[in-house]
């Protein structure tokens, strides 16, 4: 088989060492590596309860900022608990984890007792404690993070199950 290149004026044979055909393996055959997007990891004993997707926002704390709100951009939100554990509990350990379309963690943050939601047209707004954004001494702080959906239907059901499966006080 000849392969030709563009710009060169010999044409190169493509395979040098004898066919493929002859082992019984096409080129169709061979695994082509996967497109970059994101596989769902399923960890052990650990069940999803909820996913959505939204954009994420964070409050900024700083007073002189005058845009409030910080886009965290767009990701899956996923409601995780322990499997076999009645909901509602510390034991259940729910968390909530959104990621963006290439793996990033955007929000990863435990459910507690007593977490307020506040609705907003078509999101959910919530107080989360998580490490601070690119301090090493790994301190958790409490912010505040917007999660916006695509329809209120998705917004109440995401305030519902936020609200149904945080551990009680």
């Amino acid at each position: 088989t000849q392969v030709s290149v563009p710009g060169n004026t010999n044409s190169v044979p493509s395979d040098q060492g004898g066919s493929n055909e002859a082992d019984g393996v096409r080129e169709d055959d061979i695994e082509q590596p996967s497109s970059p997007s994101v596989k769902k990891s399923e960890e052990k004993g650990i069940i999803t309860v909820h996913e959505v997707k939204c954009k994420l926002y964070v409050k900024t704390t700083d007073p002189a900022d005058k845009d409030a709100w910080k886009d965290k951009g767009m990701g899956q939100l996923s409601i995780k608990c322990k499997e076999g554990v009645s909901k509602g509990t510390k034991e259940s350990k729910p968390t909530i984890v959104i990621r963006n379309d290439v793996g990033k963690v955007l929000l990863n943050a435990l459910l507690y007792p007593g977490i307020k939601t506040n609705m907003q047209k078509n999101a959910v707004v919530a107080i989360f404690h998580t490490t601070a954004d690119g301090d090493n001494n790994d301190a958790v702080v409490a912010r505040t993070f917007l999660m916006r959906t695509k329809t209120q239907e998705d917004r109440d059901k995401l305030a519902a199950v936020i609200q149904e499966y945080a551990p009680a006080g």
